[in-house]
């Protein structure tokens, strides 16, 4: 076995060992979200429970 075979045969397995490990990493990383401030119901809840003059809500 020369030294160019070697190289050849040791560069193959370390793309292989690359490639599966890439695809495994993407199997199983979970992006972490991004925690919510405040969600939109929450934000909104209370603004109509003020009658406000001429809202024709029967103040």
């Amino acid at each position: 076995m020369t030294s160019d075979e070697l190289l050849g045969t040791v560069l193959g397995i370390a793309i292989v060992v690359v490639v599966i490990g890439g695809i495994l990493a993407a199997m199983f990383y979970r992006p972490k979200t991004p925690k919510k401030l405040r969600s939109r119901s929450t934000f909104t809840h209370g603004i109509d429970d003020t009658s406000v003059d001429g809202d024709g809500s029967g103040d």
